[in-house]
């Protein structure tokens, strides 16, 4: 009956639900605080079919917290976020069936230059869906309200300006006060920096400057360095249910020279006021599905598993230490396999009982760049290595690391971080051994947003070194 009862509509989940574990005292913000219910909708395209929107996923997003419920569109356009907290402010979003973000929400403001975009939610149905290329529009408003906040649409189209970026920031204001969007809320308040329309959680380039998210050091434009700071970056670190999270891409070439091994190793740390039944990866089947992780048996041999979508917190699964609420999974992708610009996955904590789950979802959305690969030569003359290629495009803020193997595979020297605009750097004196064979590599990294956590590491091949 408790069970029952906790799932019907309009609970308020802190009355019968725990914001911790046991033991802990009561916090006032915790991610399973408000009032939750299940909210039903229906999507439709333009034309009006609903059956062409089979297999697309809906999200929706509160705007305080970048928390996420997400689900997939049924054979009759029908959609349902369980236990969505509807005492929260929430936009849209619409993915295609792989996770590639298609639309956001847009409600006409009364304003020809802008949009709005947030609502909140008075009944357990929305209103119809629908479907109108970039952009996703309601029917009607019926049970719904919305917020007043505005969006940037310059040319009065309906569509948010997206990456168009707003002037009038002024580089001498005070941190406190940066407000790149000029609404009126500071830059490290603000879910839509750029006023956009597309927010932060979503957005590849939250402020507006033109450069990419994962390659900008100060991504939410306050003056500060977003690797020295710890929760007020939206798009990776979260005040509700976890503390961050992080996805690191990984391109090796094999050893035996058939192709490029490419691995993505999802951690996100726990918050201790939650006690999820699960924590696991959302994302798109045509990525994930064939993807595999090495795990010890019981001697102690790595064997190769099919991978389940867990994330683990045992200490052996890349995940720092067992029980300490940080939890991971490096897994292999499938030969050809690597995630698109603007593929989408999510972080969930799993709730509920395993006839009726739920979930708090974390998006993750991959940047708008293609990775290739990288060579090195090296001059035994001046014992210098040039570095050759773009592993990341036209984006240069990133670093190279080169690391000498000896003839047993051990790493004997590695080189300090080399700003990606450099493309010579001298090996140490002193470290070869005459008669000895040796090897060097590289790595082309991207700066950590997530201390300890590169979004993207690219090596070369093991070179002889003469």
């Amino acid at each position: 009956m408790a069970i029952k009862t906790l799932l019907k509509l309009n609970i308020v989940i802190a009355l019968v639900m725990s914001c911790g574990s046991p033991g802990d005292k009561p916090v006032v913000t915790c991610a399973l605080c408000g009032t939750l219910n299940d909210i039903r909708g229906s999507i439709g395209t333009k034309s009006g079919s609903q059956a062409q929107m089979v297999g697309w996923v809906v999200a929706s997003f509160e705007r305080d917290t970048g928390i996420a419920r997400a689900s997939e569109v049924d054979n009759a356009g029908l959609f349902t976020f369980g236990m969505l907290r509807t005492d929260q402010a929430q936009t849209l979003a619409l993915l295609t069936p792989d996770y590639i973000l298609q639309a956001v929400l847009s409600i006409p403001s009364g304003n020809e230059k802008a949009i709005q975009q947030f609502f909140t939610i008075n009944k357990p149905i929305l209103p119809k869906l629908i479907n109108s290329g970039p952009i996703l529009t309601f029917q009607n408003f019926e049970g719904i309200k919305v917020s007043k906040e505005l969006a940037a649409d310059q040319n009065g189209d309906q569509i948010p300006d997206g990456a168009q970026h707003i002037q009038g920031i002024s580089l001498t204001q005070s941190p406190a006060v940066t407000d790149t969007d000029l609404d009126g809320v500071p830059n490290f308040k603000d879910t839509d920096i750029d006023g956009d329309g597309v927010i932060n959680v979503i957005d590849p380039d939250d402020d507006g400057d033109g450069i990419r998210d994962a390659f900008d050091g100060d991504q939410n434009s306050d003056l500060l360095n977003d690797s020295a700071r710890n929760g007020d970056n939206f798009d990776l670190y979260f005040k509700e249910g976890v503390e961050w999270i992080a996805v690191q891409h990984e391109s090796k070439p094999k050893d035996d020279g058939t192709g490029v091994d490419t691995t993505l190793k999802f951690s996100t740390k726990v918050r201790s006021d939650v006690t999820p039944n699960a924590v696991q990866i959302r994302g798109a089947p045509s990525l994930l599905n064939s993807a595999t992780f090495y795990t010890p048996d019981a001697s102690g041999t790595l064997t190769i598993q099919p991978w389940n979508r867990l994330l683990q917190d045992d200490g052996i699964s890349e995940d720092s230490g067992a029980n300490d609420r940080l939890f991971a999974k490096k897994v292999n992708l499938a030969t050809g396999k690597a995630p698109r610009s603007y593929e989408t996955v999510f972080f969930q904590l799993a709730f509920g009982t395993p006839e009726k789950p739920w979930y708090l979802e974390y998006p993750y959305i991959f940047p708008d760049v293609k990775t290739s690969t990288i060579s090195a030569q090296y001059d035994p003359n001046t014992r210098t290595v040039l570095l050759v290629g773009n592993p990341f495009g036209d984006v240069q803020d990133f670093v190279w690391i080169i690391t000498v193997w000896d003839s047993k595979s051990n790493a004997i020297w590695t080189s300090q971080s080399v700003p990606g605009t450099t493309r010579q750097f001298q090996v140490q004196e002193n470290i070869l051994v005459t008669g000895e064979t040796y090897k060097y590599s590289v790595v082309a990294q991207t700066l950590d947003k997530i201390p300890g956590y590169p979004a993207y590491t690219i090596h070369s091949i093991k070179y002889d070194l003469k």
